[in-house]
């Protein structure tokens, strides 16, 4: 049986510009969210569901970037 392969297993160099240009904007948007940065400076609030996104997602983008880069190193 034949495996698709998908782009966070074999991410292209375009696959992996936009998919880092889309998670710096959303980090940069919950931490705004989660510092409440527009009416006080960096005063962390303590959400659980948006730290947890921000590990998750940060985790998934290591895996996308490392991926990419052996996937260049392969033959």
């Amino acid at each position: 049986m034949n495996q698709k392969n998908n782009w966070v297993q074999n991410p292209t160099k375009t696959q992996l510009i936009i998919s880092l240009m889309v998670y710096l904007n959303s980090v940069v948007i919950m931490f705004t969210a989660m510092t409440n940065f527009f009416q006080e400076p960096i005063h962390l609030k303590v959400n659980m569901v948006l730290l947890f996104l921000n590990i998750a997602v940060t985790f998934t983008m290591i895996k996308v970037v490392r991926n990419y880069f052996k996937n260049l190193k392969k033959p």
